[in-house]
Protein backbone atom coordinates (compact mmCIF):
# COMPACT_ATOMS: atom_id res chain seq x y z
CA UNK A 1 0.00 0.00 0.00
CA UNK A 2 1.26 3.43 -0.82
CA UNK A 3 1.61 5.69 2.23
CA UNK A 4 -1.13 8.30 1.37
CA UNK A 5 -3.39 5.61 1.23
CA UNK A 6 -2.85 4.07 4.47
CA UNK A 7 -3.02 7.31 6.05
CA UNK A 8 -6.52 7.45 4.70
CA UNK A 9 -7.09 4.67 6.11
CA UNK A 10 -5.77 4.63 9.93
CA UNK A 11 -7.25 8.33 10.14
CA UNK A 12 -11.17 7.56 10.65
CA UNK A 13 -10.21 4.74 12.98
CA UNK A 14 -8.91 6.31 16.03
CA UNK A 15 -11.10 9.17 17.62
CA UNK A 16 -8.06 11.22 19.83
CA UNK A 17 -5.39 12.96 18.90
CA UNK A 18 -2.34 14.76 21.19
CA UNK A 19 -2.27 18.22 19.79
CA UNK A 20 0.99 20.49 20.68
CA UNK A 21 1.23 23.99 20.70
CA UNK A 22 3.81 26.45 21.61
CA UNK A 23 3.80 30.34 22.60
CA UNK A 24 7.29 32.06 23.62
CA UNK A 25 9.43 28.86 23.95
CA UNK A 26 6.51 27.27 26.01
CA UNK A 27 5.26 24.15 24.59
CA UNK A 28 2.07 22.71 25.53
CA UNK A 29 0.62 19.53 24.44
CA UNK A 30 -3.11 18.00 25.15
CA UNK A 31 -5.47 15.08 24.17
CA UNK A 32 -8.79 15.84 21.81
CA UNK A 33 -11.04 13.99 20.08
CA UNK A 34 -10.96 14.73 16.43
CA UNK A 35 -12.42 14.05 12.78
CA UNK A 36 -10.72 14.32 9.38
CA UNK A 37 -12.00 14.72 6.40
CA UNK A 38 -10.87 13.56 2.64
CA UNK A 39 -7.96 16.56 2.29
CA UNK A 40 -7.05 15.04 5.22
CA UNK A 41 -8.08 18.33 7.59
CA UNK A 42 -8.39 17.26 11.17
CA UNK A 43 -11.62 19.17 13.34
CA UNK A 44 -12.00 19.48 16.76
CA UNK A 45 -13.93 21.28 19.76
CA UNK A 46 -12.84 23.67 22.11
CA UNK A 47 -13.21 26.93 24.10
CA UNK A 48 -11.38 29.60 22.84
CA UNK A 49 -9.99 29.80 26.88
CA UNK A 50 -8.24 26.68 26.87
CA UNK A 51 -4.40 26.74 26.91
CA UNK A 52 -4.31 25.20 23.24
CA UNK A 53 -6.93 27.19 22.07
CA UNK A 54 -4.51 30.66 23.25
CA UNK A 55 -1.43 29.13 21.96
CA UNK A 56 -3.25 29.08 18.20
CA UNK A 57 -4.72 32.26 18.23
CA UNK A 58 -0.61 33.49 18.97
CA UNK A 59 1.36 30.70 17.02
CA UNK A 60 -0.55 28.94 14.38
CA UNK A 61 1.83 26.36 14.15
CA UNK A 62 0.98 22.71 16.05
CA UNK A 63 2.08 19.02 15.67
CA UNK A 64 -0.30 16.40 15.93
CA UNK A 65 0.01 12.37 16.96
CA UNK A 66 -2.29 9.62 16.93
CA UNK A 67 -1.62 6.30 18.20
CA UNK A 68 -3.06 3.92 15.68
CA UNK A 69 -1.24 0.69 17.15
CA UNK A 70 -0.09 -0.24 19.72
CA UNK A 71 2.74 -3.31 20.53
CA UNK A 72 1.25 -6.05 21.61
CA UNK A 73 2.59 -9.66 22.39
CA UNK A 74 -0.27 -10.90 19.56
CA UNK A 75 0.43 -8.06 16.88
CA UNK A 76 4.43 -7.03 17.21
CA UNK A 77 3.94 -3.79 15.43
CA UNK A 78 3.41 -0.19 15.98
CA UNK A 79 1.44 2.33 13.85
CA UNK A 80 1.75 5.88 14.73
CA UNK A 81 0.94 8.99 12.68
CA UNK A 82 2.69 12.73 13.93
CA UNK A 83 1.26 16.11 11.70
CA UNK A 84 2.90 19.12 10.98
CA UNK A 85 0.28 22.19 9.90
CA UNK A 86 -1.05 25.05 10.82
CA UNK A 87 -4.60 25.01 13.27
CA UNK A 88 -6.89 28.22 12.71
CA UNK A 89 -10.32 28.89 15.05
CA UNK A 90 -13.49 28.20 12.48
CA UNK A 91 -15.88 29.17 14.37
CA UNK A 92 -19.38 28.49 15.63
CA UNK A 93 -20.12 27.41 12.30
CA UNK A 94 -18.94 24.99 9.76
CA UNK A 95 -20.06 22.92 6.74
CA UNK A 96 -23.00 20.66 7.33
CA UNK A 97 -20.74 17.64 6.44
CA UNK A 98 -18.09 18.42 8.58
CA UNK A 99 -20.58 18.92 11.75
CA UNK A 100 -22.42 15.71 10.86
CA UNK A 101 -19.51 13.34 10.06
CA UNK A 102 -18.24 14.95 13.50
CA UNK A 103 -20.92 13.67 15.46
CA UNK A 104 -21.37 10.70 13.73
CA UNK A 105 -17.60 8.99 14.03
CA UNK A 106 -17.26 10.96 17.82
CA UNK A 107 -21.05 9.43 18.75
CA UNK A 108 -22.03 12.83 20.41
CA UNK A 109 -25.28 14.08 19.73
CA UNK A 110 -26.12 15.75 16.97
CA UNK A 111 -27.86 18.94 18.80
CA UNK A 112 -24.18 19.39 19.51
CA UNK A 113 -23.82 21.51 16.12
CA UNK A 114 -27.15 23.56 16.52
CA UNK A 115 -25.43 24.39 20.10
CA UNK A 116 -22.28 25.55 19.27
CA UNK A 117 -23.81 27.63 16.22
CA UNK A 118 -26.46 29.28 18.70
CA UNK A 119 -24.06 29.92 21.42
CA UNK A 120 -25.43 27.42 23.84
CA UNK A 121 -22.80 25.56 24.00
CA UNK A 122 -19.65 27.64 24.06
CA UNK A 123 -17.02 25.46 22.01
CA UNK A 124 -16.11 26.53 18.60
CA UNK A 125 -14.77 24.29 15.92
CA UNK A 126 -10.91 24.19 14.91
CA UNK A 127 -8.89 22.94 11.96
CA UNK A 128 -5.30 21.38 11.67
CA UNK A 129 -4.19 21.99 8.00
CA UNK A 130 -1.21 19.25 7.83
CA UNK A 131 1.60 19.98 5.62
CA UNK A 132 3.71 17.21 6.91
CA UNK A 133 2.19 14.04 7.48
CA UNK A 134 4.78 11.10 8.82
CA UNK A 135 3.60 7.69 9.07
CA UNK A 136 5.43 5.28 11.47
CA UNK A 137 4.15 2.08 10.78
CA UNK A 138 6.52 -1.43 11.15
CA UNK A 139 3.33 -3.49 10.15
CA UNK A 140 3.80 -2.38 6.22
CA UNK A 141 7.28 -0.83 6.34
CA UNK A 142 9.74 -3.44 8.73
CA UNK A 143 12.33 -2.44 7.07
CA UNK A 144 12.05 1.13 7.18
CA UNK A 145 9.20 2.26 9.01
CA UNK A 146 9.03 6.08 8.83
CA UNK A 147 7.17 7.27 5.82
CA UNK A 148 7.50 10.87 5.67
CA UNK A 149 4.78 12.85 3.34
CA UNK A 150 5.37 16.47 2.53
CA UNK A 151 1.90 17.69 1.38
CA UNK A 152 3.54 20.97 -0.09
CA UNK A 153 5.16 19.08 -2.63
Amino acid sequence: MQIEELIRDYLPQVKIMQLATSVNDQPWACTIHYYSDDSLNLYWISTVARNHSQHIKQNPKVSATILVHENTPEEKYVIGISIAGTAELIGQKVEEQIGASYVQKLGRDPSLISDIASGVNPHKFYRLKPSKIVLFDSKNFSDNPRQEWDLNN
